[in-house]
């Protein structure tokens, strides 16, 4: 039997609001954006988690939130642009592009919302309306899969928050 593969949904950091001065996929993140994504980071080390690859949306925030994942959790390794990561793909074709990945058994997939909140519903009941995920700015689900692209639906290995994952960062309780 093969190990199964954890996909962890992430959703960017708190962004600077849209304007006309700011295209949509140059909004970066925020000061307070940043520093809570990296406590976030730090309650995901707290809780031993180690990404075999970060794929990212090619979004400014996106990328900014895998950078600062990436650099708490495993600095050697390069974030990769994943353009179906963008809002608006389908869930089914990100995943058969996750064929590409198949020796990676940890995989972060940094994006956006409403699209992973689809992507999870997609991949625990194959329709991306039945069951969306509410992902809040910086929150992260950790679902399992026994291949991929994944063939049967995935189990829900745990949701969290934002501030659930910043207090284990500091080893408090949420």
């Amino acid at each position: 039997m093969s190990l199964p593969y954890i996909l962890y949904l992430v959703r960017h950091g708190i962004a600077v609001d849209a304007s006309a001065k700011v295209s949509d996929a140059e909004r970066g993140l925020t000061a307070d954006g940043a520093r809570k994504m990296t406590r976030i980071a730090r309650g995901l080390k707290r809780l031993g988690v180690s990404p075999d690859v970060i794929l990212s949306s090619p979004l400014r925030r996106a990328e900014e939130t895998a950078m600062l994942i990436a650099e708490e959790l495993t600095p050697e390794r390069p974030i990769e642009m994943q353009p179906l990561l963008a809002p608006g793909s389908q869930p089914a074709d990100l995943l058969k592009s996750l064929r590409t990945q198949r020796r990676a058994h940890h995989i972060f997939l940094v994006g956006h919302q409403p699209d992973l909140g689809e992507l999870a519903s997609y991949l625990l009941t194959r329709s991306p309306r039945l069951a969306p995920l509410p992902f809040r700015k910086g929150g992260i689900a950790a679902l399992s899969v026994t291949g991929l692209p994944p063939r049967a639906p995935a189990a829900l290995q745990w949701f969290m928050t934002p501030s659930q994952l910043r207090a284990i960062g500091r080893g408090r309780r949420a």
